[in-house]
C-alpha cells in the first residue's frame, strides 16, 4: 500500500524515457505484475505471461499501435527493456480496458462490471478544470506514480497510472488535459487504438480542439468516455468502434461516470450490473457543483470526488477502489493537485511543471 507520492521525471527519446521508467520502477512493476498474474490465474486459470502471450497474438491492437502511436510503441519497448520484462507482457499490462474485455470474453461473463470512475470538466473565467477519481482493481495498489514526461519536440506531460504503464490521465504543458471513463456497456473490438494509446496521443497536441480531432480519427477498440480541455474549452466525447458522439456541457460544466449517455452504439450481449453505482455516482456529482456554475474551485472539486455518499470516493477494502484522485487546473501554467489514493483519506499534492 503507497503511502506518498511518486513523481519521476522522464527526459529524452521515447526509447530513452520508457528505459529510464522501466529501471527506476524495476521492483514496483515486478510487484504490480506479480499481482494481476495471481488475479488472472485465479479469474481465467491461465498463468499469466502464457495469458499476456495469448491477449497480445490474437488481438490486433498492436497493428494500430505501431500505426497510429509508434512513438509509444518506442516507450513500451523501453519500459520493457528497463524494467527486465518480456515486451508482451509490458504490452499487454498497458492495455487495461482492451484486457478487461478479453478476460469477460474469455470467461463467458454477460454484464457490464467496471465498477467506477467519476469525471468532471468546468470553463471558468479564464481557465478550466479537469478532474477525475480513477477508480481500479485494489491490486494496482501500492504502484500508483505519477511521470513528469520532458520528450523532445512534444509538450511536457504529467500523467498517473500504475508503474509500468504509459498512464491513464493526465495534462501536458500547455494546458491540455484529458480523463477517460469505461463504457463497457459499449462494443469493444479486438482492433483498434487502446485506451492508453489515445490519451498519450491526445496529450501530444497543442489544444483540446486538436486533441478532439484526433479523437475523432483514430480507430477506437473500445468503449470510452474522454473529457478535453485546455484554458479555454472543455469537451466531452463518448467513443467506440462505430461512434464519437458529443454530449454538450450543462452551462459551464460537464460530468460523467460509467454509461453511455449519447452513444447507441451498445453491445447486445453485455447486461447491466444491478451492483453498479454509475447513475447514483453522476447524480451526485452534478449535484455536489451544479449550484457554483463557472465558479467552481479546485477545492470545491476535491470536495465533490472525496464524497464518501454513494460512493464517489471508493474506499481501500473491496476489489475496486478509488486508485488515485486528480484535479488539473488548465491555464498558461498548468497546476495538478494529486492524491495517491482515496481522497477523503489521502492528502492532494500539487505538482508543477519544471
Amino acid at each position: 500500500m503507497i503511502t506518498g507520492l511518486r513523481v519521476v521525471d522522464l527526459t529524452g527519446s521515447p526509447r530513452e524515457m520508457g528505459r529510464a521508467h522501466g529501471e527506476e520502477l524495476r521492483t514496483t512493476i515486478a510487484d504490480g505484475l506479480s499481482q494481476w498474474f495471481d488475479l488472472v490465474q485465479r479469474r481465467t486459470g491461465h498463468a499469466g505471461e502464457a495469458y499476456a502471450a495469448g491477449f497480445v497474438s490474437s488481438t490486433s491492437y498492436t497493428r494500430a499501435i505501431e500505426a497510429y502511436t509508434p512513438e509509444l510503441m518506442d516507450e513500451v519497448k523501453g519500459i520493457a527493456e528497463g524494467a527486465r520484462q518480456k515486451l508482451e507482457v509490458i504490452l499487454a499490462y498497458q492495455m487495461m480496458d482492451e484486457e478487461w474485455a478479453y478476460r469477460v470474453a474469455l470467461v463467458r461473463a454477460r454484464r457490464a462490471s467496471i465498477q467506477a470512475c467519476s469525471a468532471v470538466g468546468v470553463v471558468r473565467k479564464g481557465s478550466s478544470l479537469v478532474a477525475q477519481n480513477m477508480d481500479l482493481p485494489s491490486h494496482y495498489d501500492g504502484t500508483q506514480v505519477v511521470l513528469r514526461l520532458h520528450p523532445e519536440n512534444a509538450p511536457g506531460v504529467m500523467i498517473f497510472g500504475p508503474a509500468g504503464m504509459i498512464g491513464t490521465t493526465g495534462l501536458n504543458s500547455e494546458g491540455v488535459a484529458v480523463c477517460c471513463n469505461a463504457l463497457f456497456q459499449l462494443r469493444h473490438r479486438t482492433s483498434g487504438l487502446p485506451v492508453g494509446f489515445v490519451v498519450r496521443a491526445m496529450l501530444g497536441r497543442h489544444s483540446a480542439e486538436d486533441a478532439v480531432a484526433l479523437l475523432k480519427t483514430v480507430p477506437h477498440a473500445t468503449g470510452q468516455n474522454y473529457i478535453v480541455g485546455d484554458p479555454t474549452d472543455v469537451y466531452d466525447l463518448e467513443a467506440s468502434p462505430s461512434h464519437v458522439r458529443e454530449l454538450p456541457r450543462d452551462g459551464a460544466q460537464v460530468a460523467h461516470t460509467n454509461h453511455p449517455l449519447v452513444n447507441d452504439d451498445l453491445d447486445d450481449q453485455i447486461g447491466e450490473d444491478p451492483e453498479s453505482t454509475t447513475v447514483q455516482r453522476l447524480a451526485r456529482v452534478r449535484s455536489d457543483l451544479a449550484s457554483l456554475g463557472n465558479q467552481v474551485t479546485a477545492d470545491d472539486v476535491k470536495k465533490a470526488l472525496s464524497d464518501r455518499e454513494v460512493p464517489v470516493c471508493v474506499p481501500r477494502g473491496s476489489d475496486w477502489m478509488t486508485l488515485g484522485s486528480l484535479v488539473m487546473e488548465l491555464s498558461a501554467e498548468p497546476v495538478l493537485h494529486f492524491a495517491p489514493g482515496p481522497p477523503a483519506d489521502t492528502s492532494y499534492s500539487e505538482i508543477r511543471f519544471e
